[in-house]
C-alpha cells in the first residue's frame, strides 16, 4: 500500500499513472496523467460547426443561416411526424421495435429478420467494425469518402487499408482486389458508399458484385439511395457477406432524430443484435419513422422536389465560368473550383450567412460540396456566387 498523502502535498502511486493530490485539509482528488489507451491521442474528433459563432460573424441569427453543408433535407420530415410525436403519450416506457422493424422490412422489401435498427447510421459503422474486424485487422476504405469509416476503424484499433478512388471518383477495383489478396486474410471489412459522398456518383451494381467475390464483408452505405442509383438490396439473397446501411436522415428529413438501419442476412443480423445496446433507438425516432412510412407519398414527393431542384441548381452552377459542377445522384452537388481557393469560397459565403462544405483532405482541396436547398435558398446561394465571381 502507498503511504497516505501528507497535508499540503501529493503522493504518487508507484508503477501507475494515477496520482492522489491533496486539495485541502480533508479533500483528496485522484488524477490520471494520460488516457488508459495512448492510441486515443491520435484520434481526431468530429467537430460540428459552431453555428452561433458563424451566425454572429454574419450578423444573423442561427435561424437565418442557409445551411447547405451537411446534406440535410431542407423540407424537413412529413407533417404527420409532428402530429404523431404530439399525440404519443408513452415516452415513459422503453420502445417496442417490432412494428418499426416490420414497416422498414416492407419498405426495403426484405424479411423483418434482416433488419437491425440503429441510433443513426454511424452506430452501425461502429458496430459492423467491431463485429467483423478484431483490433489489428484491417478495414478497407476508398477515399475520398465518408470520414466515419476511418474514424471507427481507428477507434476500434483496426488498421486502415486506404485504396484511393480514381480521379473521376470511380472505384479502383483492381487495387482493392490486390490489397485484399495481399492482406492474407487480415482485411475483414470493406466500406463503400453509393451514391458516393462527397461526389454523389453511384457505384454500378456489376462493380459491387465483383467486390462481393472477395473474402471479406462488404458494407454498402446507401444513405442517399432514395435520390438516385441502383440499390444493392437485390444482391442480399445471393451474398451473405453483404450489409446495406441506410438512414432516415436524408430522404425523410429526420437527421436530428438519429435513426438508421442495416439490411443483412438473418444469421448475421442476429450477431449484430447481440452487440447492440438495448433500446438504442429512442421512442421519438420510432414514432417519427412509423409516421414517415405511413405517409410515403408526401415524403417521396419532397424527394422528387429535391431531385428536380438538384438538376436546376447544377445547371445554374454550370453557367459560372469558375465552377464545374459534377453529375450527382444524391442531394448535393460537388463542384470543382477554378481560379479560386475553395476555402476562400467557403469563408466568403459564410460571411454572407451561407454554409457549404470545404475539405481538409488535400485531394479535395479544389472542391466544394453544396447541399441542395429550397428554391429560395438556392437562389440566394447563386446570387452570392455570382458576386464572388465578379470580385
Amino acid at each position: 500500500m502507498p503511504p497516505p498523502p501528507r497535508r499540503g502535498g501529493s503522493t504518487k502511486i508507484s508503477r501507475t499513472r494515477w496520482h492522489l493530490v491533496l486539495l485541502g485539509p480533508e479533500e483528496i482528488m485522484t488524477k490520471i496523467e494520460a488516457p488508459t489507451h495512448p492510441y486515443l491521442e491520435t484520434i481526431v474528433p468530429y467537430e460540428p460547426p459552431d453555428l452561433e459563432a458563424v451566425a454572429a460573424r454574419a450578423g444573423l441569427s442561427v435561424e437565418q443561416l442557409i445551411r447547405l453543408d451537411a446534406n440535410e433535407n431542407p423540407f424537413g420530415p412529413s407533417p404527420q411526424v409532428a402530429r404523431a410525436l404530439a399525440d404519443f403519450n408513452n415516452y415513459q416506457f422503453y420502445p417496442d421495435y417490432r412494428p418499426l422493424r416490420q414497416a422498414v422490412a416492407r419498405y426495403a422489401d426484405v424479411a423483418p429478420e434482416q433488419v437491425v435498427l440503429s441510433n443513426g447510421a454511424d452506430e452501425l459503422i461502429d458496430l459492423l467494425t467491431r463485429l467483423f474486424a478484431e483490433p489489428g485487422q484491417a478495414v478497407v476504405v476508398c477515399p475520398p469518402t465518408f470520414s466515419m469509416y476511418r474514424f471507427y476503424a481507428e477507434v476500434n484499433r483496426c488498421r486502415v487499408l486506404s485504396i484511393p478512388r480514381r480521379a473521376d471518383f470511380s472505384m479502383d477495383v483492381a487495387a482493392i482486389e490486390r490489397a485484399v489478396r495481399e492482406s492474407a486474410g487480415e482485411a475483414r471489412l470493406l466500406f463503400l458508399v453509393s451514391p458516393g459522398n462527397p461526389d454523389g456518383q453511384a457505384i454500378p451494381l456489376n462493380v459491387i458484385r465483383r467486390l462481393l467475390e472477395l473474402p471479406l464483408m462488404v458494407a454498402v452505405d446507401e444513405a442517399y439511395i432514395e435520390f438516385g442509383g441502383e440499390s444493392s438490396v437485390s444482391l442480399l439473397s445471393d451474398h451473405e457477406n453483404l450489409v446495406v446501411i441506410r438512414t432516415f436522415s436524408k430522404w425523410a428529413g429526420m437527421a436530428g432524430l438519429r435513426l438508421g438501419y442495416a439490411l443483412l442476412a438473418p444469421r448475421l443480423a442476429g450477431y449484430l443484435k447481440r452487440i447492440r445496446s438495448p433500446y438504442n433507438v429512442n421512442a421519438a425516432a420510432v414514432v417519427a419513422a412509423l409516421a414517415t412510412l405511413a405517409d410515403l407519398e408526401a415524403v417521396q414527393a419532397n424527394v422528387a422536389r429535391l431531385i428536380a431542384e438538384r438538376e436546376r441548381l447544377r445547371e445554374a452552377l454550370a453557367t459560372l465560368p469558375w465552377l464545374e459542377p459534377l453529375p450527382s445522384q444524391a442531394n448535393f452537388v460537388l463542384c470543382r473550383i477554378r481560379g479560386h481557393s475553395s476555402q476562400e469560397v467557403v469563408d466568403a459565403l459564410a460571411r454572407r450567412g451561407i454554409l457549404i462544405r470545404g475539405f481538409s483532405d488535400p485531394r479535395m482541396a479544389g472542391y466544394v460540396r453544396i447541399s441542395v436547398g429550397r428554391p429560395d435558398q438556392n437562389e440566394r446561394l447563386l446570387a452570392a456566387l455570382r458576386e464572388l465571381g465578379n470580385e
